[in-house]
């Protein structure tokens, strides 16, 4: 049987694929800056409460930036004598925290919301927003939509977990944007009495981020906990071990994630009778067919045992 020609996957970030991801969070980090100021200023002469929230979700993702731009520098050191298996777990890592940061900043906002809710219930009306914060909110959805699709464009490129979990805060921000913008356009547009909206708006949003944040950090917990591939690749898997000429059976499978890439350790069967040579030809095409199937398989392990012991 002649073997595909693919050559093993590299467990990190080429420099041309490192500064992509660079580039795209420095250029967020630059617009967070920006929008932070904005946000602040805006909810404070516009009299909004759900435009200061928004401004915290924005220094959120400025933190998560920070977190990102270490994750990358990690996936670009190759396999050393401390991490044979690479640098990947570090991203997920910071995957995880950054589910984290927005679970906290969105039970946070909830609070808020739900305080100035509660005084509105008491008779304690929340101050009319001003358009100054109108304004800020639309400036805001253009530019954070704007970034979530730059970053998952170089996201997909890179395969990584952490700049792709970085444009969905991105988009959480433009999310809380859009109820914000809502909020703020009913309490100017119906009065007094409705300046309740800029809370209710804000919670609305609270809700958005939480869900994202729990969506992120649970994906990133499964595969720091080794969880395996999904039963439909293990399956594809399998039937690629299975169609290598000279491997008679096989068994333990195992898989697991390593960030953007996966490793596979397999035992495969083979004639007793074969030459240590001829057995290193199996492994080697064994291999091959698991990497045609598994393109970010970075580290794939194929033992060797006589079929005679089963």
């Amino acid at each position: 049987m002649s073997s595909p020609s693919i050559p093993p996957s590299p467990a990190t970030l080429t420099e041309s694929k490192q500064r992509s991801g660079e580039r795209v969070t420095l250029v967020g980090m630059v617009i967070n800056v920006f929008l932070i100021a904005l946000k602040i200023a805006g909810g404070i002469l516009g009299s909004s409460a759900a435009m200061i929230a928004d401004a915290f979700h924005s220094l959120s993702d400025f933190i998560t930036d920070i977190g990102v731009l270490i994750g990358l520098k990690f996936l670009a050191k190759p396999p050393d004598s401390t991490h044979a298996y690479g640098h990947g777990r570090i991203e997920i890592a910071i995957s995880f925290l950054m589910g984290l940061t927005l679970i906290i900043t969105g039970l946070g906002i909830f609070k808020n919301g739900g305080q100035s809710v509660l005084l509105f219930f008491d008779g304690i009306y929340p101050e009319k927003p001003g358009v100054i914060a109108l304004v800020t909110g639309i400036v805001s959805i253009v530019s954070k939509e704007g970034l979530y699709w730059y970053t998952l464009r170089v996201a997909r490129l890179t395969g990584s977990r952490s700049l792709e979990a970085n444009a969905w805060h991105h988009r959480t921000d433009a999310f809380s944007s859009v109820g914000t913008v809502i909020g703020i356009s009913g309490a100017l547009a119906l009065g007094d009495r409705w300046t309740i909206l800029d809370p209710v708006a804000a919670i609305f949003v609270s809700f958005l981020i939480v869900r994202v944040g729990i969506t992120i950090g649970w994906n990133a917990f499964r595969e720091l906990s080794d969880e395996s591939l999904s039963a439909d690749t293990m399956r594809s898997v399998e039937k690629a071990i299975k169609s290598v000429r000279g491997v008679s059976d096989y068994h333990h499978v195992r898989t697991r994630s390593l960030g953007r890439y996966v490793t596979v350790d397999a035992h495969v069967l083979v004639d007793p009778e074969l030459s240590v040579r001829e057995g290193h030809k199996i492994a080697t095409n064994t291999e091959n067919a698991i990497r045609a199937v598994l393109r970010n398989a970075a580290f794939v392990t194929i033992h060797i045992e006589p079929e005679e012991i089963h």
